[in-house]
């Protein structure tokens, strides 16, 4: 076994092919084994090494949005027709757009200045092993069964002008990510 680099002489591989009775004679794929017989005279090797796949753990990721500051201003007051902005902010997780989350809005900033104090709280299953959150959801709406994936953990933060009578205007983004090289927080 190449990968792992044990040497294993073939002559001693057993390799059997795996079938499904739904699919009578069509290979679903191949299990190799061996067998190792130690003499009774020798002590009994070591404990069996656990090879399950790492479970994630469930973690909570709290951002606290306290203010923008200098925010474009995008729209003109109804009647000074100074420049201002209805200020929000919205964020989710990589892999969690569904799960997005928005503050209050700021009306009428004049200045690009917005006070919020909001929290935003995004749960979410994390392997510290990969550095990946793990995300089990079904590929369409006619799967059976949920497939897992693992994505890097990237938190992404706009800022929004909001509209009453028509969409909102973005206005800027903020991403956050976990830097491996370096184990600090990287900007993008």
């Amino acid at each position: 076994i190449p990968r792992v680099g044990c040497k294993l002489i073939p002559e001693h591989v057993e390799t059997r092919p795996l079938l499904n009775p739904d699919k009578p004679g069509i290979e679903q794929g191949r299990i190799e084994m061996w067998v190792d017989m130690f003499p009774m005279d020798v002590p009994a090797p070591g404990p069996a090494i656990d090879i399950s796949p790492r479970k994630p753990k469930s973690f909570e990721l709290r951002v606290i949005i306290w203010n923008t500051d200098d925010v474009v201003l995008e729209d003109d007051a109804f009647l000074t027709g100074e420049k201002m902005s209805d200020i929000y902010v919205r964020g989710w997780l990589k892999g969690q757009q569904e799960d997005k989350q928005d503050t209050d809005v700021h009306y009428h900033s004049l200045t690009g200045e917005g006070n919020f104090n909001w929290r935003f709280v995004f749960p979410f299953d994390y392997l510290m092993a990969e550095e990946k959150i793990v995300i089990s959801k079904k590929e369409s709406m006619f799967s059976w069964d949920e497939t897992e994936y693992k994505i890097p953990a990237r938190l992404t933060l706009q800022v929004w002008d909001a509209d009453h009578f028509s969409a909102d205007d973005f206005l800027g983004t903020f991403t956050i990510q976990k830097d491996k090289k370096r184990h600090i927080i990287r900007y993008l």
